[in-house]
């Protein structure tokens, strides 16, 4: 079976560098699911970067700051299907 893992980056466009990786923890059984919750995601991340004490509003325009995402693709083998928890796939 194929699962899509979403995967946030924090990227500085200046610098051309994606520092930062977060694994939010959800799976999806399409890839189109994934990438429409992974956008969904991305802007509500990006739209709280100013709440954080490390992101300032001059911090993300200065250094512009973006958030991408990916959608990596793995197999999960038989044995792991049957123990996985339900509760972390997202169906959109």
């Amino acid at each position: 079976m194929t699962k899509f893992i979403l995967v946030l980056y924090m990227c500085s466009v200046v610098s051309n560098n994606c520092p930062n990786s977060h694994i939010p923890g959800y799976s999806f059984t399409t890839h189109s699911a994934c990438v429409e919750y992974g956008y969904r995601l991305a802007y509500s991340t990006f739209r709280a970067l100013e709440e954080t004490e490390k992101m300032t509003k001059e911090f993300v325009e200065n250094n512009k700051i973006v958030v991408k995402f990916e959608c990596k693709e793995v197999v999960v083998p038989k044995e792991k299907q049957e123990n996985t928890p339900k509760k972390q796939e997202k169906n959109t």
